[in-house]
């Protein structure tokens, strides 16, 4: 029978895994050639809200090849109460055997997101970065900030969010990991102090505009999938 692992299974092991290098084999990878990535498979849902993304590819040089099903749904359309759930399927090559499961919940999602904007500042943000900007204090948010601190010695944080009770929770959450947070009520105010910017949030309206961005500032735009 194929293995199944849990959430803490695969925790424990990503402690001994360098998420950051890895992800940035994969880029090179796909700038090569080397990766087959189909358009994503998507499904989406009215009542409740959600939709559930399909994902699926392989290394050219690899013996597996894995898909991954993610789900999200909110209580309702004026509802911040959101809720997620996902696997990957690792699946062997040649013979279509399944390999193993891994219900990760979304969280390697998550690890590979944040490394990749890991990856995007260790490339081209600024040599001095005076202060991380943050859009959006949810999860991705404080892992972005955290996979940063791989690649510039950056500690000074400021982060908005619509949600007030959340910057109070990231706040309290980061600065025990070492990170000098400034939560703030206008998002310009991160565009005028931040020259390294991360953007989290689903938003459908902008939140930062060019005339208010200073010269130089590297963004990192993650939004969702649709």
């Amino acid at each position: 029978m194929s293995k199944i692992y849990s959430l803490d299974q695969i925790k424990r092991v990503l402690k001994s895994v360098q998420a950051i290098p890895e992800i940035e084999k994969g880029f090179m990878a796909y700038s090569q050639g080397k990766a087959v990535i189909p358009p994503v498979g998507e499904l989406q849902f009215s009542d409740p809200p959600g939709d559930t993304h399909i994902k699926y590819g392989y290394l050219l040089d690899d013996d597996t090849y894995v898909i991954k099903i993610a789900s999200g749904f909110i209580a309702s359309p004026d509802s911040n109460q959101y809720t997620s759930d996902g696997l990957m399927l690792l699946f062997k090559k040649g013979t279509g055997e399944l390999l193993c499961a891994l219900h990760d919940q979304c969280y390697l999602t998550n690890v590979r997101t944040a490394a990749a904007g890991a990856v995007c500042a260790k490339y081209l943000a600024p040599k001095d970065v005076q202060c991380i900007g943050v859009i959006g204090a949810g999860a991705q948010g404080r892992m972005q900030v955290e996979y940063l601190a791989h690649v510039t010695p950056c500690k000074e944080v400021m982060v908005w969010d619509m949600d007030v009770d959340a910057l109070g929770d990231y706040k309290t959450e980061m600065e025990p990991l070492g990170f000098r947070v400034h939560t703030v009520s206008n998002a310009e105010d991160i565009a005028a102090r931040c020259n390294l910017i991360v953007t989290v949030t689903p938003a459908t309206s902008p939140l930062l505009f060019a005339d208010k961005i200073r010269p130089g500032t590297h963004i990192t735009a993650v939004g969702s999938d649709t």
